[in-house]
């Protein structure tokens, strides 16, 4: 027998052990069991309602998302799109900048050398102008 025939078993060997061994009259019990019976029922009934109205809420829920999630995505997607059309030319603008300033930077250094110490600044004379 399997785990849960026996523990079924079990169960349903004690609830007749409990009624016959019970302290009540026999109509006592009966009305008590009745009693019990229909309050288990009532909950049963109140559980199935409350899963029926769950699942009918989570296939609405599914509904919505399938709905919401595909417009959701083409608009972030289009979005996305449309920073890129107008990032682009501007990346190209910066980058065509900073090749014109690393190009015009070493012919600065070669042509103007200056020394700093302190406040006072110093320029190198140049040989080639000085032979002139």
């Amino acid at each position: 027998m399997g785990l849960f025939k026996g523990l079924l078993f079990g169960a349903g060997l004690g609830t007749l052990g409990g009624l016959l061994l019970a302290p009540r009259k026999g109509i006592e019990t009966r009305e008590k069991i009745i009693i019990n019976t229909r309050e288990l029922v009532e909950l049963t009934d109140e559980l199935n309602d409350n899963l029926t109205d769950f699942r009918d809420s989570l296939a609405t829920l599914k509904g919505t998302f399938d709905t919401l999630v595909p417009a959701f995505k083409s608009g972030v997607e289009k979005d996305v799109e449309e920073f890129r059309f107008q990032a682009e030319p501007r990346i190209q603008q910066i980058q065509a900048q900073i090749e014109k300033i690393n190009q015009a930077l070493p012919q600065q250094e070669e042509s103007q050398k200056v020394i700093k110490k302190g406040r006072f600044a110093l320029e190198r004379p140049n040989p080639a102008a000085e032979g002139k």
